[in-house]
C-alpha cells in the first residue's frame, strides 16, 4: 500500500535515528511509502489512516539489509560440509547451472520468503554463477519485483579465468581437465558482449517500481580483465550505480593478485583509477593495513559475511580494524550453499562475537549496536540508499519489521538492541513493510504464494540434478582432486 496511509500504533520503536532514540511506546505514520511521523501522530492524521496496525506488545525496527547473497544457491541449504573453497565452488556450479526460467524465479521466491519472514527487507543478489543471458537477468529481476522486496541485482560476470579454484601447483589429470572443458561451465563472458548487454539491463530495470536496482558486479576483480573493471566504473559513473564484487575471500586470491599485479588487489584497483565509494566488496578477509587505509580513504564498503567465511574456512574479516579505520561495514549472509540460511540475526550475532576472545581490550569489540548498524545503515550505504532506508525517521522509506515481544527471548525486554542481536532468531517477526506495503502480516507472506513456491521447488530439484548429471560427475571428481 504505497499510495495510502498506514498507522502503526503503540509500538516500542527502535528508531536508529540521529539521536539513537528508543521509544517505549509510539506511533509511526506512513504516507505514500514514506515515514511521515514517529512518536506522536496528530489525532486527525491517525483518524484518517487507511490502515491501522495495532502494535502494542511489538518492537518496530528498521528493515534489515542483506548486502551480499546469491539467489541461485537458494536451494542449497545443508549442502556439503568440510569442503575446501575450490571443492565448494565446483560443486556449486553443478547445483546452479542450466536453470530454467521458472527455476530461477522459484529460487528467488525461496530466498525472499526466508528473508521477509525474518525481517529483512532489502538485498543485493550477486547473480548468477555462470555467464548470463539478458533473458536470465529479466527473469531474476521480474522475480524480485514480484516479491515486493527492495532488491539490487549485481550483474555477476567474469571475462577471465577462475584460476583461484584450481590452486597453483595442484593441477588436474589430463582426462579430468578435458572433462571439465567438455561440460562448458565457467566460460568467460566476452567484454564485447558485456558492453552491449549490461547497459540494456540497466535501461530496462534500474529504478523499476522504485525498489529494483542493477549494479555491474565482477565475480572477483582477479577473475576480470582490467578493461572490464574500467568498463564497470564507467557504466556506474554514467548511470550513478554501485559496483558489487567478491574481494579477497581466500588466501589463494591474495597470492594470485601478488603474482599478477605485483601488489594487492585493492592497490591495483586504486592504480587503475576505479576504486571509489561506489564499491561494495564481500568478504574482504585477506586485506593488509594499506588495503584498509585505501578502502577508508575512498569510502569503499566492506560487506562482512561471518558465517559463510567460517563455514568454508576462508578466514576472518578484520572487522575491528576496518571499523577503527573508518571503513563502512555492511552485513551479508552469502548464499545458502555457504551459510545454509539467509537469517541476518544470526549474521549480526556472529559479527559481534567473532573477535572477542582475541581482543583483551573490550573497547575494540564489535558491539551489538555496531552489528545492528551494519545490517541497517551499512547495508543502505552498500545499496547507495544512505539517507533513504535504515532508520525509522521522517522522510525515510517505510521499510520496517515488527517483532512480537511475547516470545520467550524477549521476556523481559532489558535491552532491545542487545536482544535483537544476541537473542532474536527472526522467529518473532509479525509484520514486514517495504515502501509502506505490508508484505508479511501475522507471520504470513502476503505478496506472493510462498507455500506454493516451496512445494514447486521440492518437485523440481530432482529433475534439475538429473539434467546436470554430467556437471555433478565432473565437479565431484574435481573436488576429490583438489582437497
Amino acid at each position: 500500500m504505497t499510495g495510502g496511509t498506514v498507522l502503526i500504533r503503540q509500538a516500542m520503536i527502535l528508531t536508529l535515528d540521529a539521536g539513537d532514540r528508543i521509544l517505549e511506546s509510539g506511533d509511526i505514520l506512513i504516507r505514500c511509502g514514506v515515514i511521515e511521523a514517529v512518536g506522536t501522530v496528530a489525532a486527525e492524521a491517525s483518524a484518517a489512516a487507511d490502515r491501522v496496525i495495532e502494535a502494542r506488545g511489538m518492537l518496530a525496527v528498521p528493515g534489515l539489509v542483506n548486502a551480499h547473497m546469491h539467489s541461485q544457491s537458494g536451494t542449497m541449504a545443508g549442502f556439503g560440509d568440510r569442503l575446501s573453497h575450490p571443492a565448494f565452488m565446483w560443486l556449486t556450479q553443478a547445483h546452479t547451472s542450466r536453470r530454467t526460467p521458472e527455476e530461477i524465479r522459484l529460487a528467488v521466491l525461496l530466498c525472499a520468503a526466508q528473508m521477509l519472514q525474518s525481517g529483512t527487507t532489502a538485498a543485493i543478489d550477486h547473480f548468477p554463477g555462470q555467464r548470463f543471458t539478458v533473458a536470465e537477468m529479466d527473469t531474476v529481476l521480474a522475480a524480485w519485483a514480484e516479491t515486493g522486496m527492495r532488491a539490487t541485482l549485481g550483474m555477476r560476470f567474469f571475462d577471465g579465468a577462475f584460476s583461484d579454484i584450481v590452486p597453483a601447483g595442484a593441477g588436474l589429470p589430463p582426462e579430468l581437465a578435458a572433462a571439465a572443458a567438455s561440460v562448458d561451465i565457467l566460460q568467460p563472458h566476452p567484454l564485447e558482449a558485456l558492453r552491449e548487454e549490461m547497459p540494456e539491463i540497466v535501461r530496462r530495470w534500474h529504478g523499476h517500481a522504485g525498489r529494483i536496482g542493477v549494479f555491474p558486479a565482477p565475480s572477483n576483480p582477479d577473475r576480470c580483465s582490467d578493461e572490464a573493471l574500467v568498463f564497470c566504473a564507467e557504466l556506474a559513473d554514467q548511470h550513478d550505480l554501485g559496483i558489487h564484487t567478491h574481494l579477497l575471500e581466500t588466501r589463494a586470491q591474495a597470492e594470485i593478485a601478488a603474482r599478477r599485479y605485483g601488489t594487492t588487489t585493492v592497490e591495483h584497483l586504486d592504480r587503475l583509477g576505479v576504486l571509489s565509494g561506489r564499491w561494495s566488496c564481500a568478504h574482504c578477509i585477506w586485506l593488509d593495513d594499506s588495503d584498509i587505509a585505501r578502502m577508508a580513504g575512498h569510502g569503499v564498503v566492506a560487506v562482512h559475511n561471518p558465517e559463510s567465511n567460517a563455514r568454508i574456512g576462508a578466514g576472518r574479516m578484520r572487522t575491528p580494524d576496518l571499523l577503527g579505520a573508518g571503513v563502512p561495514v555492511a552485513l551479508g549472509t552469502d548464499g545458502s550453499g555457504a551459510n545454509d540460511n539467509l537469517i541476518l540475526q544470526e549474521a549480526m550475532r556472529a559479527a559481534a562475537l567473532l573477535h572477542r576472545a582475541d581482543l583483551p581490550d573490550r573497547t575494540r569489540w564489535v558491539s551489538a549496536r555496531d552489528a545492528l548498524r551494519m545490517a541497517t545503515e551499512g547495508g543502505a550505504r552498500a545499496l547507495r540508499l544512505e539517507g533513504r532506508i535504515g532508520r525509522l525517521e521522517p522522510g525515510f522509506r517505510a521499510d520496517l519489521a515488527l517483532y512480537r515481544l511475547d516470545h520467550p527471548w524477549w521476556v523481559p525486554v532489558n535491552d532491545p538492541v542487545a536482544q535483537l542481536v544476541f537473542a532474536e532468531t527472526g522467529a518473532a517477526v509479525s509484520h514486514v513493510l517495504v515502501d509502506g506495503r505490508i508484505l508479511v502480516e501475522d507471520g504470513r507472506i502476503t505478496s506472493f504464494d510462498a507455500a506454493g513456491a516451496l512445494a514447486e521447488i521440492r518437485d523440481r530439484i530432482a529433475s534439475m540434478k538429473r539434467r546436470n548429471a554430467d556437471l555433478f560427475a565432473v565437479a565431484e571428481a574435481i573436488a576429490r582432486a583438489i582437497p
